[in-house]
């Protein structure tokens, strides 16, 4: 390799910019000793003067060569400037004190390169000392020289030699400061475009990120809406209940896979460098259904026992973060499921009202049990690694910091406790559960555990609700052939040893059966199945006859029926076309399909429709174009006729942006059957539904 390769690499422009700069004044002190050592000579000056010079050239050399064997750059910057401005200096002010006109000038060379070479805070360190000690050199050289000055002041000779080393002085000076900030300015472009580009490839990974997300979403739910709208199929087919229940544990499955994906696409956004707390509209019933649908299967797993204790008087619709609120309570739910071997787990969410139109939210989760690490520990320990940052503050500390909130931890050897709470302003109205003050509902209950029990009386009274628990069998049999009773509630633990002699008490599908993953028995007695864990929520809709993930109803067959309402479904996927099919079939609609939205407009120009589910991702031409050219037509009242987004996109905003495209609903996949009849019952017109009951009841049923 020749010299100027050499000399190319050893200043290429890609080295970091620290090394650069190292190497770039090296280069220039080696330039400048050997300069000036050819300069004293041809001056014949004192041998000590290229003696000492020679030394500098030596230090630099070996500064050089130190920093190519080791990467300890700051150590090697701060003992070359020490040695330099500490040791030489003072040295040259001793045995050159002839010097003291240039030697001002040299300072600021040295000033320069500590500027250069160090931090900012031991760049001022040092340039403070170096000041000091030139100070003291240089009031030592006028002492010195000022025998000498008088003597030659006057000397032609001494003043032309003078002139010339005070403008060699402020040549070489200059020089090298100028080289010195052109390279560091040339460091500092370089390091501005690079952060353009980026920030700019960042911009495309975000947006690249967000449109993964929104396919991956619509990918999932995709497969997810025909697993879960068949295995709805299956519940009201007439088949072996051992194929039931198989099929309601794979749509528990499939639901929480659905919240896992949710929670993923909800995590990306709480990455954001900007992140904001957002001030929406939710309802808190959605985060509570979704959480205890995800942790019941995820609990089940790790043979854990879950409660859940929400109080009903919660504002039904907040205003805050959806997106974050959920996020917390997966974080913590799912650190403390992770560290709990066996055991139980308790979640009570509260409110505490903090002024006009405004609660606090409070979540407190009790855990019991055998732990395998401290979950406290191990938040901290993953959060410092995964940032390489002792005191970075783990994420769902962060969240609530950001939203104003406070968390405590507590951790003994069998016993956690961890409680947070989280302001937010709320929607006055609605609470999340209505009170039975007064329902003609009278509950007996029978649970198989003191805790199960307590958890399960203490909801009933707080809803109001009229009950009385029993703790024996003897005591249930006693009761129950009390017609004052709505609704007879047995655990499955004691059903199995006691349904021969209810069998001789009570009627057909009298009996509420209470447990874990239940679907049906193969008996007369059992009417509905009630999944666990017992909350308002899925209380409520047990005790007003409504629709939830944890109730299977055994030979449900809905609220109403519409043989005379025309539906179309619009999809361009085959499996997708049958399951909104067969669920309208429940309703004895008349169903109309398109694969496309050409076709869908074909078929509108001939037909007439009371309502259209609108797929969205289509080939050719997407919902939001197929609902332009529908409202386009003019014709047979199309310009009015509701249409329900029906589409696998549910990011964060999904149903926003389809309302404002036009929009008159929005319905996510996998489809949610109390979700779907709803719709149905809200759009299609009033003198095409036949209800299947009491009109008004069925009306409140599906009330949100």
């Amino acid at each position: 390799m020749t010299s100027r390769q050499q000399l190319e690499k050893y200043l290429d422009m890609e080295l970091p910019a620290e090394i650069l700069l190292f190497h770039v004044a090296m280069l220039l002190s080696l330039s400048e000793c050997f300069l000036l050592v050819l300069f004293t000579l041809f001056l014949r000056m004192s041998i000590r003067v290229p003696l000492l010079l020679s030394i500098g050239i030596i230090l630099t050399l070996a500064a050089m060569y130190a920093e190519s064997r080791t990467d300890k750059l700051k150590w090697i910057s701060a003992g070359y400037l020490l040695l330099m401005h500490f040791i030489l200096v003072p040295l040259s002010s001793y045995y050159v004190p002839y010097a003291i006109y240039d030697f001002p000038v040299y300072f600021l060379t040295g000033i320069a390169f500590t500027a250069i070479l160090l931090k900012k805070k031991w760049a001022a360190v040092f340039i403070t000392v170096d000041t000091i000690i030139d100070i003291v050199c240089i009031r030592h050289m006028l002492v010195q020289s000022a025998v000498t000055a008088s003597i030659l002041e006057g000397s032609t000779q001494y003043n032309l030699i003078l002139f010339v080393r005070i403008i060699v002085a402020l040549f070489i000076t200059g020089t090298v400061c100028g080289i010195l900030v052109s390279y560091r300015n040339r460091i500092l472009r370089r390091e501005i475009d690079k952060s353009a580009a980026m920030e700019q490839e960042a911009e495309q990974l975000s947006y690249a990120k967000n449109m993964f997300l929104v396919n991956v979403s619509h990918e999932i739910r995709t497969p997810l809406n025909a697993i879960l709208g068949i295995t709805e199929l299956l519940f009201d087919l007439d088949t072996d209940d051992r194929v039931k229940e198989n099929a309601f544990h794979i749509a528990n499955s499939s639901k929480a896979l659905l919240s896992i994906t949710n929670e993923l696409m909800d995590f990306s956004r709480l990455d954001d460098s900007d992140l904001a707390v957002a001030d929406k509209p939710y309802y808190i019933e959605n985060i509570c259904n979704e959480l205890i649908n995800m942790l019941s299967v995820r609990y089940a797993d790790y043979k854990t026992d879950l409660c859940v204790d929400i109080e009903p008087d919660i504002p039904a619709q907040l205003r805050g973060d959806e997106t974050m609120v959920r996020q917390i309570m997966l974080n913590v739910l799912n650190g403390i499921m992770k560290s709990l071997e066996s055991g139980e787990v308790y979640l009570n969410i509260q409110k505490e009202n903090s002024g006009e139109e405004q609660i606090r939210l409070l979540v407190e989760v009790r855990a019991e049990g055998i732990f395998q690490y401290s979950y406290k520990e191990r938040l901290y320990r993953s959060t410092a690694r995964e940032t390489e940052c002792d005191d970075m503050i783990p994420l769902p500390h962060r969240l609530i910091r950001l939203m104003g909130g406070e968390i405590w931890m507590e951790e003994e050897a069998a016993k956690r406790r961890y409680y947070f709470e989280i302001p937010q302003k709320y929607i006055p109205g609605k609470n999340l559960v209505d009170k039975f003050n007064d329902d003609k509902v009278k509950v007996l209950v029978y649970e198989d555990t003191d805790r199960h029990g307590s958890v399960f009386a203490k909801t009933l009274h707080d809803m109001n609700v009229d009950f009385y628990q029993v703790s024996t069998s003897e005591s249930f049999f006693k009761e129950c052939v009390d017609i004052s009773y709505t609704h007879l509630m047995i655990s499955s633990e004691h059903y199995n040893s006691m349904k021969d002699r209810l069998g001789e008490l009570l009627s057909p599908q009298s009996i509420i059966l209470i447990g874990s993953g239940l679907l049906a028995y193969d008996d007369a007695l059992v009417k509905t199945t009630f999944a666990r864990p017992v909350n308002c929520l899925n209380l409520e809709a047990l005790l007003r006859d409504r629709q939830n993930s944890t109730i299977r109803r055994i030979g449900y067959k809905g609220g109403f029926v519409c043989p005379d309402a025309r539906i179309m479904v619009v999809d361009d996927n085959i499996v997708n076309l049958e399951v909104a099919t067969s669920l309208l079939n429940r309703y004895q609609a008349q169903v109309l399909i398109a694969a496309s939205g050409k076709e869908c407009l074909k078929m509108l120009q001939k037909e007439i429709v009371d309502f259209i589910f609108l797929d969205y991702m289509m080939p050719e031409m997407d919902g939001i174009d197929t609902l332009k050219n529908i409202r386009a037509l003019g014709i047979n009242g199309l310009d009015k006729i509701p249409i329900a987004a029906l589409t696998a996109n549910a990011v964060s905003g999904a149903r926003e942006m389809f309302l404002n495209a036009g929009f008159d609903e929005y319905l996510s996949k996998p489809i949610e059957r109390d979700k779907f009849e709803k719709i149905l019952r809200e759009h299609i017109p009033e003198d095409k539904i036949i209800y299947t009951a009491n009109k008004e009841e069925k009306a409140e049923n599906y009330e949100m």
